[in-house]
Formats: C-alpha cells, sequence, structure tokens
C-alpha cells in the first residue's frame, strides 16, 4: 500500500476498521485480491515481483507494507519487499520473532503493519527503525514515511476516519461509503505543505492527494480497500473486507468482497 488509515481498539463494536490506496505504475502486472493455492492467504498479489502489499489469514491476521520513500537509495537485486506479508500470515510466525526474521534479509526501505485479531495485537516493524513497536489503541496512519508522519494526505485521511468514529455507527455496512469516499480525495495540499522527500516538486504535488493519477496515466491509485472486523461475542470475531480496482483513467474495475469469521486465542 502508500497511505492507509486505521482505528485499532477505538469503537467497542469495531476494533478494527482500515482504509488504505495501493498506489503503483498502471503497466505493473498485478493480480487483483483472491484466495492463493495455499487456500489460507487472501490477497492481491505484484505478479512482477512477487508478494503482495496486503494480505490475510483465515486465522484473523492481517499484513500490509509500504515503500519508504528514499530516492536515490534504492538497490537493485534485493528481495521484494511484498514477499515479507507471507511471513507475518504464517500461523507458526511469532510477533516477537518476526524482526529478526525481517532483520535477517536485506532490502529496500519498507513500513509493515502486522494485525492479529486472534490475539488482538497490532505491531509495526520498519528496516528505518531499530525495533518492533507494539501499538496500543488509538488512530494511526501509514504512508511513505515513518509511521504518523504527517503529511497532508495521511492527516486528511485520518480526519475522515475520525469522524466516521465519532458517529457511533452500529453495522459494518454503514462504514463503507464515506470511507470509499475518503479514499477517492483528489485535493492538492498547497505547495508549502508538501513533504521535502527528494523528489521533484512536480511529483510531489501528483503524489499530494489521497487519490493519485498523473496526467499521463502512468502512475496513480490501482486498488482502494477497506477491512472492519465486528466483534461477535467476547471470543468471536467476523472481517469485512472490500476492494475496489481502477485502471489509468480512474474507472472502477470491479469490487470485490469477502467475510472471514474466526475465535479469538486465550
Amino acid at each position: 500500500m502508500c497511505l492507509t488509515a486505521l482505528a485499532w481498539q477505538v469503537h467497542p463494536r469495531f476494533p478494527l476498521v482500515l482504509a488504505a490506496n495501493r498506489d503503483e505504475f498502471h503497466h505493473r502486472p498485478t493480480a487483483p485480491m483472491q484466495w492463493w493455492d495455499d487456500g489460507h492467504t487472501l490477497a492481491g498479489r505484484d505478479l512482477q515481483a512477487g508478494g503482495t502489499w496486503l494480505g490475510i489469514s483465515r486465522l484473523g491476521r492481517i499484513g500490509l507494507i509500504t515503500n519508504v520513500r528514499e530516492p536515490g537509495q534504492h538497490r537493485e537485486g534485493l528481495p521484494s519487499r511484498g514477499e515479507r506479508i507471507p511471513w507475518w500470515l504464517a500461523p507458526e510466525q511469532s510477533a516477537s520473532e518476526m524482526g529478526q526474521r525481517l532483520e535477517a534479509v536485506p532490502t529496500n526501505g519498507f513500513n509493515l503493519l502486522g494485525i492479529d485479531l486472534a490475539d488482538a495485537g497490532l505491531h509495526y516493524w520498519s528496516n528505518r527503525h531499530p525495533h518492533r513497536l507494539h501499538l496500543r489503541p488509538g488512530i494511526y496512519g501509514l504512508s511513505n514515511a515513518s509511521l504518523d508522519t504527517p503529511w497532508p494526505k495521511l492527516q486528511r485521511l485520518k480526519k475522515e476516519l475520525t469522524a466516521q468514529l465519532n458517529k457511533g455507527l452500529s453495522s459494518s455496512t454503514e462504514w463503507m461509503p464515506a470511507l470509499f469516499e475518503a479514499l477517492l480525495t483528489r485535493d492538492q495540499p498547497d505547495d508549502a505543505a508538501l513533504p521535502s522527500t527528494g523528489i521533484s516538486m512536480e511529483w510531489e504535488r501528483h503524489l499530494g492527494s489521497v487519490f493519485i493519477q498523473t496526467p499521463d496515466g502512468r502512475y496513480g491509485t490501482r486498488c482502494s480497500t477497506l477491512l472492519v472486523a465486528e466483534t461477535l461475542s467476547e471470543d468471536a470475531w467476523r472481517l469485512h473486507v472490500v476492494e475496489q480496482n481502477w485502471d489509468a483513467q480512474a474507472q472502477a474495475l470491479g469490487r470485490i468482497a469477502h467475510e472471514l469469521t474466526g475465535s479469538r486465542r486465550r
């Protein structure tokens, strides 16, 4: 992904509400979200380098990765960052050992969020930071810098998510229209508010909105994903997943929806 905002254990009925956009070159081959051959993983797939940007396991684990924007520091020949998502989704992978595994294999800059609905855990790793963070309940945002770096588009999406939380919604479907609308926001911040990440101002402008579509149509938002976890009982949860794919003209390609249920670990 390139932009995500999530509310973790903030709402009494919905322990996770997550809204995210994946931005990528439109010529990069991609498979939409589907169950993989392992029968365990629900995710899209990068058909060029392998791996995924967001994946979900049947046991209630969710992994989401973003690149760190650091022009001039990309090293060719390193493993794909998207390969780390399946590591986290594996049921035998513990959160405490995940950091050691990430450190053992060099790769380009990344941020990784690992959510475990069965264990009520939210974790953050980055190879640009020295340790794992076990995140407390709250509202978080992640783009192509470190966690909660206040880029305007990230602040905008977090604000919209907070507004929905304050409405006291009682059904998972009530979240979807407003959050999808928030993910489609194309308002451009003032130049003075944009980050300075080492790319041209022209590209800072292109990448400054929540939903991205470059004038030449080569790069932009490829999919928008919403995840809403609902508490069914003290021990059971249901995860609602909706993903909307977009073409180079920002036209909808189709919407994919899944529901998973599971139980808390004791």
